[in-house]
Formats: C-alpha cells, sequence, structure tokens
C-alpha cells in the first residue's frame, strides 16, 4: 500500500518509490527532496523549503540516514506540544523502528520518568524549553546526540529556547549535526545570517517554488485580499473617542514628549514613555503630567484598535477586564474608565448587537464554503482571544458547522488557557472530522498537519513575514486551497498588510541572492553526499537515487522548455491575429487620461512600528 505525500503529480505510470533501509515502503521518491537529502547529510545545514512541499520527508531521510549510520540518540525539537505528537506519530509511520524506541519529552513528564525516556529511546521528540532546562539542571547531556533536528527554526533567535538548545548541542555534543527547516527564516539578510550563525550550521539550502523540481508539486493557493468599510455606528462610536485622543496626544507633542507624527503607533507610545522616566528621574514635575497622560493614551490606543479592526464585541470586553482590574486597585485603570467619554461609551454599547463588517463577512465566507464543500474544514485566526470566542459562538449558528477554538496555554487574567491535552484533543478532533472549523490564535500558525483544510482565513492581517507565511502554510497542502485576508480600510490593518508584504517580498529576495552561498567544500563535511543507501524504483525498475535525481532535473527542465515554447508560440499566434494599424487620435506629446492611472494598490507605503503582538 503506497503512502502518497502531499499533492503527487504521476509523470510515472507508477509512482516512484524511494527506498532504504531504515524507511518504511511506499513514500514517493521526489527529485527536490533528494537534493535536499543530500545536501543535509553532507553537514549541518539551514534548510529554507515553502510550507506544504515536505521539508519532514527530509528530516526523516536524514533520520534514516543517522540510524544506517549507527547513531544511537537522535533528538528532534518542536515549538508546541501538538507538533512534538505529530512528528512521533509520522516518524512512527515512515522509519522502520520499534514503537517504544520513538518517545516524546515534554513539561507533562515527571521530570524522573524524563530521565528514563532520555536514556531508553533511540529518537526523542521534545519541546526545546524542556530539554534546555534539562540540559542545565544536569538531568541529561547532550553528548551523545548524533543528529538534532530543529523544526520551525526561525525561531532560535535571542533567549528563544530552541537557539540556547541549538547553543548547548554545539558545545556538549562529540561530532554536531544539525538540521534546521524553516519556510520563513527571517525577511532581512542580516535576519538570516543571525540565524545561521546561532545555529552553527555550515551551509544555507534553499528550495523555491518556482524552481524546476518543484513547480510539477506546487498546489493553486489563493490569495485574496477583503477589504471591508467601517459601518456607520462603529464610524459614530470611534468619533468622541479620537477626538479625546487627539487632546491628548497634541497635549504630549507639545510638551516634547511624542513624537510629531500623524499616525500614533505602540512604539511612538513606548518612546514617548521614556522620556517621561527620563524627566521623572530629573524631578521634572511635567514628567508625572506626561506619564498619566502616556498611560491612557495607551489604554485609549488598544481600544481604538480593538473597535476598528476587532469589531464592538472585543473592546467591550477590554473595557470589562479593564474593569475588573480597577476593582483589584489599579489606581491607573480606574482613572481611564472614569473619564467621561470613557463612561459614556460604555453605556452606548452596553446592549448593542455586534455591527463590525468582518464579522458578518466570516460567517458569509464560511456558509458559502461549507455549502460547496461540506466535507472539508477550515483554519480561521486572529489575533486576540475575545475575538476567537467570540466567532465560535457565531459560527457554531450555521448549519452544518462544528465550531470550536484552539488557544494557548498562558493564562490571562482570570481567563485560563488551554491545557496541553486540551489542545492535542482539539487538534485530534479538527484532523479526524469530529470538528470543520477551528478558530485559533497564534499558536495554531505553525505545522498543523491537516491535509483537507481547504480554506484560511486571517481576521486581521499580521506584519511578520514568519506569520504570515506560516498562517498561509496552514491550507494548500494537498490540493487547491485558499486564503482571504479581511482588512478594515483606515485603520492599522492597512499598515499592517503593507508592511507584511513587503517584508515577505524581501525575504525572498534575500534567499536568492544567499542560495548556497557557503560552497560545499570550503568546510569539512560529515559524509559524502552519494546517498548509496538509497534508490528509487521507477515504473518497477531499482536505481540509485542520484541517478533519479538527474533524471528529474533532465526531464523537467525539458517539459518546462516544452511548455514555455508552447506558450511564446501562442502569444505569437495571437499577437498575428489580433495586430491591428495604430490609430493616433491625438497628438503623440498629448497624454491620455489613462496615462494618469496609479497602478499600485495604494498610493503610500507606510512603515509600521515593527512590534509584533502575540496575543495567544
Amino acid at each position: 500500500m503506497h503512502i502518497i505525500l502531499l499533492n503527487p503529480r504521476l509523470f510515472h505510470r507508477i509512482m516512484p518509490v524511494l527506498h532504504h533501509p531504515s524507511l518504511r515502503d511506499g513514500i514517493e521518491a521526489r527529485g527536490y527532496q533528494i537534493e535536499a537529502t543530500q545536501a543535509c547529510i553532507r553537514c549541518s545545514t539551514l534548510l529554507v523549503m515553502p510550507t506544504g512541499f515536505g521539508k519532514t520527508a527530509v528530516q526523516w531521510n536524514c533520520i534514516a540516514d543517522a540510524l544506517e549510520s549507527g547513531i544511537s540518540k537522535i533528538v528532534i525539537t518542536a515549538p508546541t506540544v501538538g507538533l512534538v505528537e505529530q512528528q512521533r506519530r509520522m516518524i512512527l509511520e515512515r522509519i522502520l523502528i520499534d514503537e517504544d524506541n520513538v518517545r516524546t519529552y515534554t513539561g507533562g513528564d515527571r521530570p524522573a520518568k524524563r530521565g528514563t525516556i532520555w536514556e531508553d529511546a533511540t529518537i526523542i521528540i521534545a519541546t526545546p524549553q524542556v530539554v534546555r532546562n534539562d540540559v542545565d539542571s544536569g538531568l541529561i547531556h547532550l553528548g551523545d546526540v548524533g543528529l538534532l533536528i530543529i523544526d520551525e527554526a526561525h525561531h532560535a533567535k535571542g533567549n528563544h529556547a530552541t537557539g540556547q538548545v541549538a547553543d548547548r548541542y554545539q558545545r556538549q555534543a562529540k561530532v554536531p549535526w544539525l538540521v534546521a527547516a524553516t519556510a520563513s527564516p527571517g525577511s532581512t539578510q542580516r535576519s538570516i545570517e543571525q540565524l545561521w550563525n546561532r545555529l552553527n550550521v555550515k551551509q544555507i539550502y534553499v528550495a523555491k517554488r518556482e524552481d524546476d523540481l518543484l513547480k510539477p508539486y506546487a498546489v493553486d493557493m489563493n490569495v485574496a485580499t477583503i477589504r471591508v468599510m467601517l459601518d456607520s455606528t462603529t464610524l459614530a462610536l470611534l468619533e468622541p473617542l479620537e477626538a479625546h485622543q487627539f487632546e491628548e496626544t497634541d497635549a504630549l507633542k507639545r510638551q516634547g514628549f511624542l513624537a510629531p507624527t500623524e499616525h500614533l503607533t505602540a512604539g511612538l507610545i513606548e518612546e514617548a514613555a521614556q522620556r517621561a522616566s527620563v524627566a521623572i528621574s530629573r524631578r521634572d514635575p511635567r514628567g508625572y503630567d506626561a506619564a498619566r497622560r502616556i498611560s491612557d493614551v495607551r489604554r485609549m490606543h488598544m481600544l481604538l484598535d480593538l473597535l476598528k479592526t476587532q469589531g464592538l464585541r472585543s473592546a467591550r470586553s477590554y473595557l470589562e477586564r479593564a474593569d475588573e482590574q480597577r476593582r483589584e486597585g489599579e489606581r491607573s485603570t480606574s482613572r481611564f474608565l472614569k473619564k467621561q467619554v470613557i463612561h459614556n461609551f460604555r453605556q452606548s454599547v452596553q446592549d448593542m448587537d455586534e455591527c463590525h463588517p468582518k464579522s458578518g463577512m466570516v460567517r458569509q465566507l464560511v456558509e458559502e464554503h461549507l455549502e460547496q464543500n461540506p466535507d472539508e474544514r477550515i483554519l480561521i485566526f486572529s489575533e486576540y482571544r475575545d475575538t476567537v470566542d467570540h466567532l465560535v459562538n457565531d459560527l457554531n449558528q450555521i448549519e452544518g458547522a462544528i465550531v470550536d477554538r484552539f488557544i494557548g496555554q498562558s493564562k490571562r487574567g482570570k481567563r485560563e488557557g488551554m491545557s496541553q491535552k486540551q489542545q492535542l484533543a482539539q487538534l485530534d478532533k479538527f484532523r479526524n472530522g469530529e470538528m470543520n472549523v477551528l478558530v485559533a490564535t497564534s499558536v495554531g500558525e505553525e505545522g498543523l498537519d491537516v491535509p483537507s483544510a481547504s480554506m484560511v482565513l486571517f481576521y486581521e492581517p499580521v506584519s511578520s513575514a514568519i506569520r504570515a507565511i506560516q498562517r498561509r502554510g496552514r491550507t494548500a497542502r494537498e490540493r487547491s486551497g485558499s486564503v482571504h485576508v479581511l482588512v478594515a480600510n483606515d485603520t492599522r490593518d492597512v499598515h499592517v498588510l503593507h508592511a507584511s508584504r513587503n517584508r515577505e517580498k524581501r525575504m525572498h529576495n534575500v534567499l536568492a541572492r544567499m542560495r548556497l552561498e557557503t560552497p560545499i567544500g570550503s568546510f569539512e563535511t560529515r559524509k559524502e553526499g552519494n546517498l548509496l543507501e538509497f534508490e528509487v524504483s521507477v515504473d518497477g525498475v531499482k536505481g540509485p537515487s542520484l541517478t533519479f535525481l538527474q533524471d528529474e532535473r533532465l526531464r523537467l527542465k525539458s517539459i518546462e522548455e516544452v511548455t514555455e515554447g508552447e506558450k511564446i508560440a501562442s502569444q505569437e499566434a495571437t499577437a498575428k491575429v489580433s495586430k491591428q494599424p495604430d490609430l493616433h487620435t491625438r497628438s503623440r506629446s498629448q497624454k491620455s487620461l489613462f496615462d494618469f492611472e496609479d497602478d499600485s494598490t495604494d498610493p503610500w507605503d507606510p512603515v509600521l512600528d515593527g512590534r509584533d503582538i502575540n496575543r495567544q
């Protein structure tokens, strides 16, 4: 029985099958995965491959090579418990190994039990926080780990546990071999190089959707940006709040604490707070008044953003939590809530139904998609837990929709997060079809193996190129999928959308320049990349994997040349049929109205302050 990976394109009469002594039968052979495997087994490598093309399959090949090479300890880190469980399940399906030798290693296990797991298991799939903590406490040692695989490697920056595990591995391992995989390493050359250096890899291997070897396996992903206009009710509610905010910010600008700019951002507010702190430290009495104003401006800024981009209910929930803080004795919160403009707003919206157009648009999209595709699943992302809860309540009213939430573990005030056990249960229900709509915060962005999630909906755009790529990667993994991004006009959404697009475009340009930047020969290789243990069966005939790779390069290149030739011929034929003499009804120097047309989506390119609000 064949295990078909991702979205097969059957160019051969029988699917090419990859063989290795440590791999189970029936794994599809793909040229680009073999090429990536060749690079990764030669030395420590940062593997960059688009979401949905099977980075995990390359990891399996590396595990198989490690087992065949006699490596007795392999560690895989993944950022969430859901991914840890998923990795174990998939490894057991693909690798020839006893089930007891593949173990998960998370905070859900007691320290004493973790020590036993570490000693007994051959393949350990762990969350990086637990590995870091146990290394530092002396419970485990990484000296015998012959292969470390870091999934979602873009996390390995700063003080994140993923980077700290890589640091400790380089210090303790006898012969370090690291394979780090991600679809989105960063949006600038500096950030990608920082990741490269932090992981201490010897090369970066970049695969792009446009490569000849990848093109045939690409599935369609239709990304639609849906612009919505704020309704008259929301605009009326905003007017007094924005007028009050203008008065406060204008006073801060005149005092020199707030930068003179029209577009207020969280970063600018933070800079103003720092200036106020400096003034207070110098015993400047203006600093105290500025600090109070800045505290109120920060809260009003959040309230306005919620009202504009999330909706009335999320804004109301924000103020209800502020009221809880007031009752607990938070003085600055109490002062903010006592403002007449806030009191009036709360009175106005107390019994008001949701009026933000995004809410109705989500319901419409979900209804239409489930009506046309009743057996498929939908993923919806929002930055805020309040919005997640409201959407779950709304969408459960749709006939045929079984909707639930997926949020992080952290506690927000009196509201509990989801435990590891609850998260895993939700993923299983979604994967098994017991639930067909999952509404998630950022905790659901990475690595979810939900092959039939045919639509992903962003309730708001995200500024981070990494997060945008991860979110989109939850669809079009096996078949065509659609992505819808909701953008409220004249709000923060517009700025964030521009920032995300610019950063993602910059990332792809940087990666194109950095492809295999370090020549393979400029450093000591771990092993020659001849892949002698890997073979491929094509139409029933088994042969070396590198021969298959070479054949694929030639075959797919010839297909591309034929396709391009047919396209050019078609364009030339169309041009001959449709060509007409030019008609000059005006002077050549005279401009048409169309010459003044603006091709860009927006006439300006706003810059975000760069803060990444991650509300799990």
